[in-house]
């Protein structure tokens, strides 16, 4: 173990110096295994141990007969490190909640200094069919909603968190939004809240869009939390208590 995390951090230091050196640069190759075990002095088991833990960080893409190639999944690698810190109990769901809704206002404000007539139009049609669409359907245009705002906002890092976020929280609540759309006055608030965003997007009304982005994250984490709790209360009822045991 202690060989392997040293030829890991001799793999990963050739990727550094060959990145500022501009010898290798993202979606080129990696030299092949053989050669780069020669170059660093490690053995072959080691720079494909390395290589594996570099693609599991989102910094390799390995293409087996083609080779490994320098990629930047910013996204799987948060992801991944958001999942190992909940199962340590480092954070939890509303922490992560609650960092989604920072990111969101920040994205919504960014842009809509930038956001297009074409993706306005977009959100558009996404609030005339969640008025009438299926709750499956809902889920997919709900996401695809927050997308679009994130993507408008042009920052890169805000678009991966996002995403990062919303892959490890679906996890847990991945009937939340469902439940919204069976509880009708839950439904409608957040229809509207997702109206006025796009409203406030056609009018470029800053004040507004807060206002609306504030009030949609009510809705939701207001549901996630009482799911949360449930679970929680549902787990602790399952757990033994002392007159389950055989004394």
């Amino acid at each position: 173990m202690a060989e392997q995390q040293k030829s890991y951090q001799k793999v990963l230091t050739y990727l550094k110096e060959s990145l500022i050196s501009g010898k290798l640069s993202l979606g080129q190759p990696l030299p092949p295994e053989r050669e780069l075990a020669e170059r660093l002095d490690i053995s072959r088991n080691s720079v494909r141990e390395a290589i594996r833990q570099l693609e599991h960080m989102g910094f390799l893409l390995s293409n087996q007969g083609a080779g490994n190639f320098i990629c930047c999944n910013i996204q799987q690698n948060l992801q991944d490190s958001f999942n190992l810190l909940i199962l340590l109990h480092k954070i939890n769901y509303r922490q992560l909640g609650e960092l989604r809704s920072g990111l969101e206002m920040q994205a919504a404000s960014l842009a809509i200094d930038q956001i297009t007539t074409e993706q306005i139009t977009q959100l558009q049609d996404i609030v005339r069919e969640m008025q009438i669409c299926s709750a499956s359907r809902g889920n997919i245009l709900d996401k695809r909603l927050h997308e679009i705002i994130a993507e408008a906002s042009g920052n890169e890092l805000i678009i991966q968190i996002l995403r990062a976020l919303s892959g490890t929280i679906d996890r847990f609540i991945s009937d939340m939004r469902q439940r919204i759309f069976l509880n009708y006055d839950a439904a409608k608030q957040l229809q509207y809240a997702h109206e006025q965003i796009v409203d406030a997007f056609r009018c470029r009304d800053r004040v507004q869009l807060i206002l609306a982005v504030k009030h949609h994250f009510n809705i939701v984490n207001t549901n996630m939390y009482n799911q949360e709790s449930e679970k929680t209360s549902s787990f602790s009822k399952d757990l033994p208590t002392d007159k389950d045991h055989i004394h």
